[in-house]
């Protein structure tokens, strides 16, 4: 084959990669900080921000007693449900809304004076002095040791609920969630992306038979490097 031929072959070679290049550039960059998807009949806006800041009903990653011991033994006072507890609520106004919803489901304490809600129970909680509600989600399980553990299958179990108790109580009010899963939750079988876990909290949304009318925003931390665009057609067949 003429040296010509070869040349030209090279050069429209190095065209298309340097077109697919900007292409990939353009859309990372325009998706870069939000995105807003549709799951089904669900809107579904996926961005980078504070969940704190969220104008609606917000999703807080809890153990399973909603415990109050913010300490850096048993919850961390930098987690979310540290924060709440700490900046963002009133430690005993929580103890006595977790202590009233025990008892309207038969719950009786354990040891430590503490109840134990099923993975994926929501309890909501008005914060009067900030006009907005948070819904508390029994997210993982304390060890022994107070560690915040989990597992594959017992998180898509606790997501599968935790999206019919949104339903449940969100009396079509937008609705804000952070990452779930991605701070300081261990999972046994072994560490988890924050792709797989974002890629999972869509999934059991979209398995769960849940429809949700009103906006759901999942926010991702300002400083995540998740690639925002690889989700825009996540379910589009």
């Amino acid at each position: 084959m003429d040296a010509s031929i070869w040349m030209r072959i090279f050069i429209l070679g190095i065209v298309f990669i340097a077109l697919w290049f900007t292409i990939y550039l353009i859309i990372g960059y325009r998706y870069r900080n939000s995105i807003d998807i549709l799951v089904k009949n669900t809107q579904i806006t996926i961005k980078k921000g504070d969940i704190f800041k969220a104008s609606a009903l917000k999703v807080i990653g809890c153990d399973t007693h909603f415990d109050s011991r913010i300490d850096d033994i048993v919850i961390s006072k930098q987690s979310l449900h540290g924060q709440l507890f700490l900046k963002h609520g009133d430690a005993n106004e929580i103890n006595e809304i977790v202590k009233k919803e025990a008892k309207q489901r038969g719950l009786r304490q354990n040891k430590d004076r503490l109840y134990t809600f099923e993975l994926g129970t929501i309890i909501p909680y008005q914060n009067q002095s900030e006009d907005c509600t948070y819904l508390m989600l029994a997210m993982t399980e304390l060890d022994d040791k107070y560690k915040s553990t989990t597992t594959l299958a017992k998180f898509e179990i606790m997501l599968m609920k935790m999206w019919h108790e949104i339903d449940r109580v969100y009396a079509g009010r937008n609705v804000a969630l952070p990452l779930l899963g991605s701070g300081i939750s261990r999972f046994e079988d072994g560490p988890r992306k924050k792709e797989d876990i974002l890629r999972c909290m869509l999934c059991t949304l979209n398995t769960s038979g849940v429809t949700l009318k009103a906006q759901v925003e999942i926010i991702l931390k300002d400083d995540s490097k998740i690639q925002l665009y690889e989700y825009k057609n996540i379910f589009r067949h």
